[in-house]
C-alpha cells in the first residue's frame, strides 16, 4: 500500500472514531448528524485527491516525454532535408561538370575537323597565265604543320584561350618531333594560365625549363612560371619567389628594362626576401 492510500485510511479511520465520539450520549447535544455527514463527505473528497496525485503526475510525465519525443522527430526531420540538399547540389555540380566536359570534347573535335580540314583542302586554282609545271607543283605540295601551328598562334594572339589549348595541344600530340613542340607546349602552358589552370600551367613551364633550359623563350617561361605558382596561392610564394632568384642568377644580364620592371614587381607583390 502506497503512503498516500495509507494516509488517507488513517483519515478515514480517524473520522471514524470521532463520528463515534460524536455519538456517545455526552457528546450529542453539541454535534448533529447532518454535520456529521458534511465531515465524512469532505474527508472522502480529501482522499479522492490524494488518490488523483499520482495519475496527475503520471499524465505530466507522458506529456513531457511527448514533447521531448516531437522536439526529437522535429530536428531529424530538418537533418534529413539538410541532407537531401546537400545531395541534391552534388548531383546537379556531377551534371554540369559533366555537360561541362562533353562541351570541351565537341569543341575539340570540332577544331581538330576544321585543322583536317585545312590540310586536306587542295590547292587554290591557278591563274590562267599559270604554266602547267606550275600548276602541278602547287597540287602536289603535302600538308604540313604549318597551318596548324599559324592557327594556333592565331588563337593566342587574340586570347582566345580555349581554342588555343585545343589547337596546341592537338599539335603537340599529331607533332611531336616538331621543332616548334616545345614553343608549342609553351603556348600550351599560356592557355592554361589564361583560363585559370594555374596548376597545369605551372607543371609545363617547369618541364619545359627542366628539358629545354635553353629554349629561346626560356626568360618568358620562367616569368609564366613564377606568375603560375604566385596565382596558386601563398602557400606557393616561396616557390615563386625562388623562381625569380633564378631569372635573376641565370639570365640576369639578358633581361630587358621592361623585364627588370616586371621581376621587381613580383617580387614586391610577393615581399620576397631578396
Amino acid at each position: 500500500m502506497s503512503l498516500a492510500r495509507k494516509h488517507a485510511t488513517s483519515q478515514v479511520a480517524l473520522c471514524l472514531l470521532l463520528a463515534g465520539a460524536l455519538l456517545l450520549p455526552g457528546v450529542a447535544q453539541a454535534q448533529t448528524l447532518g454535520d456529521v455527514e458534511q465531515r465524512l463527505d469532505r474527508l472522502e473528497k480529501a482522499v479522492r485527491q490524494v488518490q488523483n496525485k499520482p495519475a496527475e503526475r503520471e499524465a505530466r510525465s507522458s506529456k513531457s516525454r511527448d514533447d521531448v519525443y516531437l522536439q526529437l522527430d522535429r530536428r531529424l526531420g530538418a537533418v534529413e532535408r539538410a541532407l537531401s540538399g546537400i545531395v541534391s547540389a552534388q548531383e546537379r555540380d556531377h551534371r554540369d561538370l559533366a555537360t561541362t566536359f562533353e562541351q570541351i570534347q565537341r569543341m575539340k573535335g570540332d577544331v581538330e575537323a576544321r585543322l583536317d580540314a585545312i590540310e586536306s583542302r587542295p590547292a587554290a586554282p591557278a591563274l590562267v597565265s599559270q604554266p602547267p609545271a606550275a600548276m602541278s607543283e602547287s597540287a602536289a605540295v603535302p600538308p604540313n604543320a604549318d597551318d596548324r601551328f599559324k592557327q594556333a598562334m592565331g588563337y593566342a594572339s587574340q586570347q582566345d584561350w580555349t581554342k588555343a589549348e585545343l589547337a596546341f595541344d592537338s599539335f603537340v600530340t599529331t607533332y611531336p618531333s616538331d621543332t616548334r613542340a616545345p614553343e608549342a607546349r609553351y603556348q600550351l602552358g599560356r592557355a592554361f594560365e589564361g583560363q585559370g589552370k594555374h596548376a597545369q600551367a605551372a607543371q609545363i613551364f617547369l618541364d619545359l625549363y627542366e628539358k629545354y633550359p635553353d629554349a629561346p623563350f626560356m626568360i618568358d617561361n620562367l616569368f609564366a612560371l613564377g606568375k603560375a605558382l604566385g596565382d596558386l596561392g601563398p602557400e606557393n610564394a616561396q616557390q615563386a619567389c625562388d623562381v625569380y632568384d633564378e631569372i635573376e642568377a641565370t639570365h640576369g644580364t639578358a633581361l630587358s628594362v621592361d623585364q627588370r620592371s616586371q621581376l621587381l614587381d613580383r617580387r614586391l607583390a610577393l615581399k620576397c626576401s631578396k
